[in-house]
């Protein structure tokens, strides 16, 4: 059977891409996730990954300003500059103060784990973790903004959301107001899936950029594994016993 780049183009093609991401997503496959959403990892080793996501999630925001920038100057083009804009006010926070970014929304979520914004702020970043936020800037600075869209985690990570909400609730006792960070992506990455997707079926056009499109997608896949299986190596937890 010829590859999906070969097979789909445009909608079909964006509906193949987001069916495969939600499918294979390290959000939806890695052992730890499900774990968690079960309550079955310590809370010492939940410390850690939050703390290692921390940089990650800082990184979004300028990530998402590479992305603009890889937008050119053409009204037609104008609408998906606009949808890229949109997030990366939302993830970096409104500059008048009227909302927090996410990074200042996770840092409050660690709050409510346990760990204070100081200790957040000061932790050692696992050479795993660099890569993965090295990795993430630099293909958000050298490939096409639609190349790079097509990379994007949203669509899983609303499943992932709405899965561990209520573990954190239960299992590792999380107060209320230390979880709009969950609550927020159950339904703001909703949205951003759309735009995501509104992009990818208008550049679509090609095998060429499809390919590039899927690879992008895969080398998602890695990093996010990869924010993961470093802070399991650190940590020494196993998801698949117990």
């Amino acid at each position: 059977m010829a590859a999906p780049w070969e097979r789909f183009e445009g909608e079909a093609f964006r509906d193949e891409l987001t069916r495969f991401k939600t499918e294979n997503h390290p959000f939806t496959t890695h052992r730890f996730f499900s774990a968690l959403e079960h309550g079955r990892v310590p809370r010492p080793v939940v410390q850690e990954w939050v703390q290692q996501f921390y940089p990650w999630l800082a990184s979004v925001p300028i990530a998402m300003a590479e992305r603009y920038s890889n937008c050119p100057i053409d009204p037609a083009n104008d609408p998906y500059r606009r949808l890229i804009l949109d997030q990366l006010v939302e993830e970096a926070g409104d500059p008048k103060g009227s909302a927090p970014g996410h990074p200042e929304l996770w840092l409050r979520f660690c709050e409510g784990l346990g760990v204070p914004r100081a200790k957040v702020l000061a932790a050692s970043v696992l050479p795993s973790t660099m890569v993965a936020i090295d990795d993430f800037l630099y293909t958000n600075r050298v490939h096409p903004f639609y190349v790079s869209a097509a990379g994007s985690s949203e669509p899983p990570n609303v499943e992932l959301c709405a899965r561990l909400l209520p573990s954190f609730r239960e299992h590792y006792k999380v107060a209320e107001d230390h979880l709009e960070y969950y609550r927020l992506h159950v339904t703001a990455d909703v949205e951003h899936s759309e735009w995501i997707g509104r992009i990818v079926a208008r550049f679509a056009t090609t095998p060429e950029v499809r390919r590039q499109m899927w690879e992008q997608m895969l080398r998602g896949f890695s990093l996010h594994a990869l924010l993961v299986d470093g802070v399991l190596g650190a940590t020494g937890f196993d998801p698949t016993k117990g």
